[in-house]
């Protein structure tokens, strides 16, 4: 309660302040065709780093509709993905206005302990109608402690994962790649050593995923981020789908292998020597030339995105089948922040691109003859095609799929205009034994914040070094754990241990 007021005080004095000095909102006054007053909205925008020069062009033509339609002008803030709950509690200590914010890879508790996010059940009850009827279970994970404070973007449930590889690099090889076969890493690497050897030292194979927590980008084992952070462990689904026992990540012997076959794999030359410090967003890399592919979600060629994107064929060996963790997948959620002006009017913010996929469509894609063409439109769906094979030269182009409802956007060749029906048939046929045991289990994790915020700073030092293969695990793992138990994560996890078992008792 303490942080909450100090937030809310921040604020109050804040927009006292600008209300004097004469804000945006304050000196908008303009209302629309129906005489209703706009409502400025603070958004946060998920982004590469890269905007584009059509940015601007776009958040211009969703104004028009949402202006019209609802009463709602929309300023998004650019924030990278993975620190956007970060920036939202700086954003909020200083009193600034943010009307809604994103919280990936993570759940909202340390968001909601801070006293950084508002409940939004009544809010969704009043103005909500198509967040619910389109989101239905999906936000069954976005509760905590009984109350809903997210809104997930509607996707398919389940995830496997692979080495996404470009088609004509294998074939160049030798390699016949089989969208339909299970993979092992044993393969992968015969490819990397062969493609390796035959391009040179200034070409890499394996594109790492810098920050990600989880071993190869989830494409190692099956486990359970059952707080959506390993820093209050995990569950070795790999192991076993029953089994509500967590573990240490980091302390187990998968992710020793894991360690020592980074490590490998940079002292091959697998891995780029700077990989570590890079800011080229992995797409960045995959249009370079330089790079055999990465580690990424699998879906059958048939409908995988990246042939559109690169504008050269790719397939996804398969190395982790379909499975439902996590929430059932609600690992990126929209929340409205105690600092917003208007909650109401947020909330039918983000109704609104549920509502109406032309909006969605707009921030995900840009603007129609400009990023992209229509090639196809009829009774299966509609395919676009963009209008430069390299996606970072489109004037705009955003590469997270976070909008409303994904399965009503349109496929993007060569995906077939019946993409999401292959999607939605994909996630049924995901057997009831591959979802993890704790779905809908949320961690209430006031009593240890502190020591979670210690054990984040840890994970956040140590795993670019072991993700990109630059530290030697045998030295540095031994140094990771201990920092991790001095940070506190022994206890951490006995107390969310404890919150789980008590769940699981109470639903018997």
């Amino acid at each position: 309660m303490k942080k909450l007021l100090c937030i809310m005080l921040c604020f109050g004095f804040t927009v006292v302040l600008m209300s004097s000095c004469g804000n945006k909102q304050a000196d908008k006054q303009s209302e629309n065709a129906a005489g209703q007053e706009i409502t400025e909205i603070i958004w946060q925008y998920p982004s590469p780093g890269n905007l584009g020069v059509g940015f601007q062009e776009m958040e211009d033509a969703l104004n028009e509709m949402m202006e019209r339609d609802i009463g709602v002008h929309v300023t998004f803030h650019p924030v990278a993905l993975g620190e956007a709950q970060q920036k939202a509690m700086l954003s909020a200590s200083s009193g600034e206005q943010l009307d809604i914010s994103l919280t990936a890879f993570t759940t909202v508790g340390t968001a909601v302990d801070s006293g950084l996010l508002i409940p939004i059940d009544e809010l969704i009850e009043k103005y909500g109608a198509d967040i619910k009827e389109q989101c239905g279970v999906l936000l069954d994970g976005c509760y905590y402690e009984g109350k809903l404070y997210g809104v997930p973007s509607v996707n398919h449930i389940g995830n496997a994962y692979g080495f996404e590889i470009f088609d004509d690099i294998a074939k160049k090889y030798g390699f016949t790649l089989d969208e339909n076969k299970k993979y092992t890493l044993t393969d992968v690497e015969a490819v990397f050593a062969k493609v390796k050897a035959g391009e040179g030292p200034n070409f890499y194979c394996y594109i790492p995923d810098v920050p990600h927590e989880g071993p190869l980008g989830n494409a190692f084992i099956e486990y359970d981020r059952v707080s959506g952070s390993t820093s209050a462990g995990v569950l070795m689904l790999n192991r076993s789908f029953t089994d509500l026992t967590l573990h240490n990540l980091y302390e187990t012997d998968e992710y020793k292998q894991y360690a020592r076959k980074m490590y490998d794999w940079a002292q091959k030359g697998y891995i780029a020597p700077d990989a570590a410090v890079t800011t080229d967003f992995s797409d960045t890399l995959m249009h370079s030339g330089n790079y055999l592919g990465r580690m990424y979600w699998y879906q059958p060629k048939a409908v995988h995105p990246d042939t559109g994107i690169f504008g050269r064929d790719v397939t996804v060996m398969k190395l982790i089948d379909d499975y439902v963790a996590f929430n059932a997948g609600n690992l990126c959620q929209w929340n409205i922040p105690v600092t917003s002006g208007n909650p109401e009017k947020a909330i039918q913010a983000l109704n609104y691109i549920h509502k109406v996929p032309e909006a969605t469509w707009l921030i995900q894609f840009g603007i129609e003859g400009k990023s992209y063409k229509v090639i196809e439109d009829g009774p299966d769906g509609k395919v676009i095609q963009y209008l430069n094979e390299d996606t970072t030269k489109l004037p705009y182009f955003n590469p997270y799929g976070l909008w409303g409802n994904r399965l009503e956007w349109p496929a993007v060749w060569p995906s077939p205009a019946n993409m999401n029906k292959i999607i939605r048939e994909i996630d049924q046929a995901i057997p009831v034994s591959r979802y993890s045991p704790a779905l809908g289990y949320n961690f209430v994790q006031e009593s240890v914040a502190s020591e979670i915020a210690a054990i984040n700073a840890v994970i956040a030092q140590y795993i670019p070094g072991i993700n990109c293969g630059t530290a030697d695990p045998d030295i540095v793992l031994p140094r990771f754990i201990a920092a991790l138990k001095a940070a506190g994560i022994d206890r951490v996890i006995a107390e969310n241990q404890k919150q789980l078992n008590a769940w699981a008792a109470a639903k018997k």
